[in-house]
């Protein structure tokens, strides 16, 4: 057999040509894929982190809250476009997407969130292997840029961060755009109708990825420039035009609805988020955001040093020309610039390079015969055109058996005369010619592969002798590109060597450059410096590049190319190594503020302590908080935090100085004056309290940035104030800070009902019972299984002596819906006391403090129900329970000393009224029952 007469002599290049020409590059998506998945798995078991609190977590478009057709009229967060604190973010077919994890997950269930996204991933690999296969012919070259995008750490935040979720689908989008513009354009040529499907396909894509990101719409352009490439190349197509045309007016389309008929961003991005756009400097922001690309170029090439938020200080300003990352700058645009001008020029001079290659060679009558074997071949049935691949297969091995015949640098290269090279002769015979000619248009002729190797690295002089012994080694060791045959979708197959170099490079310049300019900050600004998920797809035209210095680098000698190799698995070993511990960062949100703390001390701190805090590790918490505060002693979040964890402490003081802080530095900052309030109150200053919560209630929202959270806190607002006059008795003042709150907060559903509740408790204090009795039916029917407002119905007819039996129905729905509410049973028990029903008061007393053995007031109504009852030996213990709960409380002590006394255990009783006194002394209460002891003496 030939193939085993190749492998016998020595020649395993072009055995495996021969033997993987059908299925190389499945292998090669295989590999790329599993590969994407298996280092992305210990994402699974992550959670929600960051951005996806408010994304997802907090987000009613997820959530079912609110119609599925509100995330077309929603931002990113939830917010409604037209609000004043919208972002503008569109992106509501991820929003739809997160709604759909939501429902088929079983709710937050974050690992059901993070496996798509994985593979989504794997997705996004295997259509970077076939965008690979239509501009490089090697595959090695193709494996080289799979396996790259599918390990590189840059990726981590878009794969391992659930909001990347539009970056990652909307780079499908565009992939599938681009794969689905190429068979339009190979359906066109060969004059089949179905190019109108494949272009409404590709158009369609385009939209959708508009929809996951806005950034997407640049695909068109990628399309446009390819076909235009083609064209330019001598590709000769009538309706290239038309087509061009088409996918222009949609991206003017896309573009104009865009940013004119969909709302755009309605506030300004806060300075520490691109401190750089706020610069007063014109100098300084044109030399730093000229310096951006460089730097996110830094961030592809050496992927070490990453930071889930690059705003504030962490990305220094450019102040002078003299800095030395301008020489850089000046390299890269001139690289840049380098690159598209002789590509460009490379394209435009191939009219005269045909020219002298149609007089030089005898078979170049036509210009491109490639073209016409395809449109020729394209008409025939798909059973026809195998069985003309398989007796051309074995045609070609004839053809190889008979002949030491050795495949060119470029055998798909029409302007070139020669097929084949024959060692130890210059001429060719009819014979070989004839075999050149059955063998090179045998893989062409076939749907699943071609024969060519890699075009990047072809000969540019096809017609002279001078290649036959050079040539014919490389092309025996693979033809430059790594001795694979190359897939049918190589798209570049029939163009001159610089026709295709120019192609690659301009291709995967395009891809690299058009996804990222316009979240640059060169054409306009926007809300951050940097951020590393926007390099998801511009890092494929990277990759692109890669596969195609690879490509190049595999047509040198064996030895090279074995380092070459080498040297590339280590490179991936590494790259593989540094993505699975990035995403060990990505696991929760303690670990990711940590690994940023060296790039972004403020931010990371000042998060970290808020993690801390609410893990109840307030002096850790304590520490983190004022060491960011010292690195950025402006920064209202981190005041306020401290605050929080002040006020968990009961360190009321402290806390009321860092709210104040807080409200100094964000002065509509609403949840600070909140929790000033609520400080103020614990200190007793409650005229104080009054003021600053009718302040907070009166804040505007208008350039706040997250308006839901904002409203939110308004609300808790006016119920605190109206609690607090309540209080005082002026119920008057509280009716109209609720009706206050009902009328500037209409969007606030979560509080609408218990407004209403509050409403109707007021309106039954002052024994309004129709109007009381509407607002808690109000209630709930807003939410019909709130146990809150079932209670608060109950308590509300509870006090009209004459619907007792009423408001028992409401306290056992109220039951029956949370039988585990220790709060339930103790206002159930309240109401049968009022009821002199107090053997059953007692029961239910006794059931809400066994449910809540930590909460001091039930355990006091526990042990006052059993004293009432005259089971003193039961309320001693549940008032023992209560002194050990708070031993500082003088009145536990007392209460405690009482029982005690009526069980006539006068010393016992003393010593517990005496514990009273040391905390209290002077108490009126305590000392008289001393003296009842006949102790005067403390």
């Amino acid at each position: 057999m030939p193939l085993m007469e190749a492998w016998r002599g020595g020649d395993a290049w072009l055995w495996l040509r021969l033997r993987l020409h059908k299925s190389n590059m499945d292998y090669t998506c295989l590999f790329c894929c599993s590969l994407a998945f298996v280092l992305y798995l210990n994402t699974l078991n992550a959670g929600f982190v960051y951005d996806d609190r408010r994304a997802i977590l907090g987000n009613a478009d997820v959530s079912g809250g609110a119609p599925w057709q509100r995330s077309f009229s929603d931002d990113f967060w939830g917010t409604p476009l037209t609000d004043s604190g919208s972002h503008g973010s569109w992106r509501p077919l991820c929003v739809l997407s997160f709604r759909l994890n939501y429902l088929l997950g079983g709710g937050y269930a974050p690992w059901g969130f993070h496996l798509v996204n994985n593979l989504l991933h794997c997705v996004a690999t295997g259509l970077v292997v076939q965008v690979a296969r239509t501009l490089l012919a090697s595959v090695w070259a193709v494996l080289a840029t799979g396996a790259l995008f599918a390990a590189h750490p840059i990726h981590t935040e878009a794969v391992a961060g659930l909001v990347g979720r539009a970056d990652v689908a909307a780079c499908v989008c565009y992939l599938l755009t681009y794969l689905s513009y190429l068979r339009h354009m190979r359906w066109r040529e060969s004059g089949d109708p179905r190019q109108w499907l494949a272009l409404a396909s590709a158009l369609l894509l385009a939209v959708a990825g508009l929809l996951f990101k806005e950034t997407a719409i640049t695909s068109l352009l990628v399309c446009v420039l390819f076909d235009m490439m083609r064209g330019l190349s001598g590709q000769v197509d009538k309706q290239r035009l038309r087509s061009v045309c088409i996918v222009l007016g949609a991206l003017a389309c896309g573009i104009y609805g865009r940013l004119v008929i969909v709302p755009g961003p309605q506030t300004a991005f806060s300075t520490a988020d691109n401190p750089i756009a706020r610069t007063p400097s014109l100098w300084t922001r044109s030399l730093t955001f000229l310096y951006l690309p460089v730097f996110n170029l830094r961030l592809l090439l050496q992927p070490q040093v990453l930071s889930f938020d690059w705003g504030m200080d962490a990305f220094p300003r450019v102040t002078t020309l003299w800095d030395r990352r301008n020489a850089q700058s000046a390299c890269f645009y001139s690289v840049l610039v380098g690159v598209a001008w002789r590509g460009c020029r490379q394209l435009m001079t191939r009219p005269k390079e045909a020219a002298g290659a149609g007089a030089g060679t005898a078979g170049s009558a036509s210009s491109f015969p490639q073209y016409h074997i395809q449109k020729v071949a394209s008409r025939k049935s798909r059973s026809k055109r195998k069985r003309l691949a398989d007796s051309k297969y074995q045609a070609f091995e004839a053809a190889y058996h008979h002949q030491d015949a050795l495949p060119c640098r470029d055998c798909n290269n029409n302007n070139s005369s020669s097929g084949y090279v024959y060692e130890g002769s210059s001429s060719h015979t009819q014979n070989h010619a004839q075999a050149h000619h059955l063998v090179s248009s045998a893989f062409r002729g076939s749907r699943s592969s071609s024969s060519c190797s890699n075009s990047t690295n072809s000969s540019t002089s096809s017609a002279s002798s001078h290649s036959s012994s050079n040539s014919s080694a490389s092309s025996l060791s693979g033809g430059g590109g790594g001795g694979f045959p190359c897939s049918s979708d190589y798209q570049l197959e029939s163009l001159s060597p610089g026709n295709r170099h120019a192609i690659v490079l301009l291709m995967s310049c395009s891809f690299l450059a058009l996804p990222f300019l316009p979240a640059s900050n060169l054409l306009f600004y926007v809300g951050f410096v940097v951020a590393e998920r926007l390099l998801y797809l511009p890092s494929v035209g990277f990759c692109l590049l890669v596969g195609y210095g690879v490509s190049r680098l595999m047509a040198c000698s064996h030895k090279t190319r074995y380092a070459l190799l080498l040297s590339f698995s280590v490179l991936l070993a590494a790259m593989s190594l540094r993505t699975v511990r990035r995403n060990a960062d990505w696991r929760d949100e303690e670990s990711l503020y940590r690994s940023a703390i060296a790039i972004n001390p403020p931010k990371a701190l000042g998060n970290l302590g808020s993690v801390l805090s609410s893990q109840g590790r307030y002096e850790e918490a304590k520490a983190v908080l004022q060491k960011a505060i010292r690195y950025r002693p402006n920064m209202a979040d981190v005041h306020f935090n401290l605050g929080i964890l002040h006020q968990n402490q009961q360190d009321y003081s402290a806390a009321v100085e860092c709210f104040q802080r807080a409200i100094k530095f964000r002065p509509n900052l609403a949840a600070a004056y909140l929790n000033l309030g609520i400080s103020f109150i614990a200190l007793g200053k409650r005229q104080q309290a009054i003021e600053i919560l009718q302040a907070g209630s009166k804040l505007d929202g208008a350039t706040v940035r997250d308006r839901g959270a904002h409203d939110q806190a308004r609300s808790s607002v006016y119920l605190q104030l109206g609690a607090l006059y309540v209080e005082q008795g002026k119920l008057q003042r509280a009716l109209a800070v609720y009706r206050e709150a009902l009328s500037s907060l209409p969007g606030v559903l979560q509080q609408r009902e218990v407004l209403y509740q509050r409403i109707g408790d007021v309106l039954g204090r002052l024994h309004q019972w129709d109007e009381a009795e509407r607002h808690h039916r109000a209630a709930l029917e807003l939410q019909p299984n709130q146990v809150a407002a079932h209670l608060s119905y109950g308590i509300t007819l509870a006090r009209n002596s004459s619907r007792a039996s009423e408001a028992e129905m409401w306290f056992k729905r109220a039951l029956q819906l949370a039988p585990e509410q220790a709060s339930v049973y103790h206002h159930y028990a309240e109401f049968l006391s009022l009821q002199s029903r107090h053997h059953e008061s007692a029961i239910y007393h006794r059931r809400a403090a066994e449910l809540a053995p930590q909460d001091y007031a039930l355990v006091v109504a526990a042990a006052t129900a059993m004293r009432l009852l005259d089971r003193k030996v039961e309320a001693e213990m549940w008032y023992r329970k209560a002194v050990a709960l708070r031993p500082d409380d003088a009145h536990a002590h007392t209460n405690l000393g009482a029982i005690l006394h009526l069980l006539g255990r006068t010393n016992h009783a003393a010593a517990s009224y005496k514990a009273a006194l040391r905390l209290q002394p002077g108490d009126a209460i305590t000392l008289g029952n001393l003296a009842k002891l006949g102790v005067t003496n403390v």
